[in-house]
């Protein structure tokens, strides 16, 4: 009688075990790839990141300079531009975090660095279809609108930055118009002007959010890599620019 049983329900968890549904995962679930991990704000994704328990690998063009900076990612040479070099990275990789910039070189803004990445990611994003990662793309304040829906890229035509604020105009230009490409585009507020990670932040999408005194509201560099974390899981802004502040 007791083998019997026994017989019963070793051919019960047999069943149930056959049966059980088991959703298959890549062994870069938890991974994510950080192009300008060694910048100002791509430094401070990659902590975020890391804090996140996240396994990160960041691309550099000096490798080397990296891998001192944050002994515990993955390091790669790469350059943005090189549409191969992209091409064989992106496909390895769910979400892609974008922060390139500096001072422009040039009066033409076409030849700014967000943009001529943007239109790298585009090309290489379009090929691989739905294959291709999520990228999100660090942007830039003078994208947004006012309250009464002025472009802040318009009040600043005599600026000595105006080709970086209107390349990253042309990016996200460039972002709203590409097929089949999954990607945010997350313009900071006005400037990094707190200190610290409280996790307390806001998010909108085209309009420069404001503060309780009715200006532009500011953020820290940590809420703001925090908010983007954040944005990652949810998903709320799929195919469209958001911005956030405290």
């Amino acid at each position: 009688m007791k083998i019997f049983l026994h017989l019963i329900l070793l051919a019960c968890t047999f069943f149930i075990s056959s049966c059980a549904t088991v959703t298959p995962t890549t062994e870069n679930d938890n991974h994510i790839l950080i192009y300008g991990a060694s910048g100002r704000i791509g430094g401070v994704l990659t902590k975020e990141a890391l804090q996140r328990d996240y396994q990160v690998t960041g691309v550099s063009r000096s490798p080397e300079k990296l891998a001192e900076k944050f002994p515990q990612i993955e390091v790669v040479k790469g350059d943005i531009l090189d549409r191969e070099n992209v091409r064989k990275l992106l496909s390895s990789y769910k979400t892609v975090l974008v922060s390139v910039g500096g001072k422009p070189t040039s009066s033409d803004a076409t030849e700014y660095i967000a943009y001529k990445a943007a239109v790298s990611l585009i090309e290489v994003l379009e090929q691989m279809g739905t294959e291709g990662p999520r990228v999100i793309f660090v942007g830039n304040v003078f994208t947004l609108n006012t309250a009464s829906g002025e472009l802040l890229l318009d009040r600043a035509s005599e600026h000595h930055n105006y080709p970086m604020f209107k390349g990253h105009q042309l990016a996200l230009e460039a972002f709203r118009e590409s097929r089949n490409v999954s990607w945010s585009i997350a313009s900071p507020p006005n400037g990094f002007r707190l200190k610290d990670r409280t996790e307390k932040v806001r998010f909108g999408t085209d309009t420069v959010l404001l503060d309780a005194e009715g200006k532009p509201a500011t953020i820290s560099l940590e809420d703001y890599a925090y908010g983007i974390f954040e944005e990652i899981i949810a998903e709320n802004f799929l195919s469209q620019r958001f911005t956030l502040a405290r």
